[in-house]
């Protein structure tokens, strides 16, 4: 590795390796979406005076998942910004 490249964009150069769709996966839908939505659904939204149908709890499942992609894909989009600029940046230099 480029020992000059700072230490998240070394990191970044192997994650991006195993590509985009696997990124937004674990990092957006299972490490944010999911624990958002146990956490959303269950403790933060929860009416003790209400319980939760199976519907409901469907519902909110699939829109965390889509938050979730879309987080893991913008966190992607981030990242590979930075990193073609400063591959850019030592090219230019």
């Amino acid at each position: 590795m480029d020992d000059a490249m700072p230490k998240d964009l070394q990191k970044w150069k192997v994650t991006r390796q195993k590509g985009m769709k696997r990124f937004v996966l674990q990092t957006g839908v299972l490490a944010w979406g999911v624990p958002m939505f146990v956490v959303m659904t269950f403790v933060v939204n929860r009416q003790p005076d209400k319980s939760l149908s199976a519907g409901m709890i469907a519902i909110c499942a699939v829109l965390w998942a889509i938050g979730g992609a879309c987080f893991g894909w913008a966190v992607w989009a981030v990242s590979e910004s930075k990193y073609q600029k400063y591959l850019a940046s030592k090219k230019a230099a």
